[in-house]
């Protein structure tokens, strides 16, 4: 082929190069269109988003459900531990842990409901608990700011049968030690996190627990309970499981 051909074919090949070039720069240009003809480094926009809705009350002629009357919190109320003495400077850490349940176990000998029930058993073995044997139903103290005043809580736990927990948590208000909570749990563990006592529970469903939060209420000076929900918790799935779902 002669010589004078072959630059024909460099100059038609050329602009066979250049076409996605074309092609690229014509898609940047509906992109911009798309989005408002924004610039580089600018805001785009997500998309229209849903509207605002205000909740839609199903059966509303239906009356409500009559609000109780009476006393709510009849077990849910701050109470001074009897026969101890008092706490002047207002540290509870230099009070005996073991001493506030001995003596609240001597003025409740009997009970077995309420905020101080115990089963007999128990009860027993914390007449005589101090801490140092194994048998002691005690759990080691916690010490804590739960009320944000800048002061330690102290939190007991009693450890009974069917694996319950007594779950206790005590201040010092105007030179007494008072309780502030008590409550009984079956938990799988027990977490402080930031000023909130949280319990987790078994639900009854494999691989989801019960999460139930406790948290000082200022206004009635108490550890009220402030919500409970059910969370999935453990069963990650396995790499292996993991790359069949992809």
């Amino acid at each position: 082929m002669p010589r004078s051909a072959q630059p024909g074919r460099t100059r038609t090949a050329a602009p066979a190069r250049r076409r996605p070039v074309r092609a690229l720069a014509a898609a940047a240009l509906l992109a911009v269109a798309a989005t408002g003809c924004a610039s580089v480094g600018e805001p785009v926009s997500a998309g229209t988003t849903a509207p605002v809705a205000a909740p839609s009350r199903l059966w509303a002629d239906r009356p409500p459900a009559p609000t109780p009357t009476g006393e709510q919190h009849e077990d849910d109320s701050a109470t001074n531990v009897p026969g101890l003495p008092a706490v002047p400077s207002g540290d509870i850490r230099k009070v005996d842990p073991y001493a506030v349940i001995k003596a609240e176990v001597a003025a409740h000998r009997h009970d077995v409901t309420g905020a101080d029930g115990l089963d007999e058993a128990t009860a027993a073995k914390l007449a005589t608990c101090d801490g140092r044997t194994r048998d002691c139903p005690l759990r080691p103290p916690v010490y804590r700011d739960l009320t944000g005043d800048g002061h330690d809580e102290l939190v007991m736990g009693i450890e009974m049968a069917d694996h319950l927990v007594g779950l206790r948590c005590y201040t010092v208000t105007g030179g007494r030690l008072t309780r502030v909570m008590a409550t009984v749990v079956q938990p799988t563990s027990i977490e402080i996190a930031g000023r909130d006592l949280i319990v987790w529970e078994p639900a009854g469903t494999p691989h989801y627990a019960v999460r139930s939060v406790y948290a000082w209420d200022a206004h009635r000076r108490y550890m009220e309970f402030k919500s409970d929900e059910i969370r999935r918790v453990g069963a990650t799935p396995s790499p292996r499981a993991q790359e069949r779902h992809r």
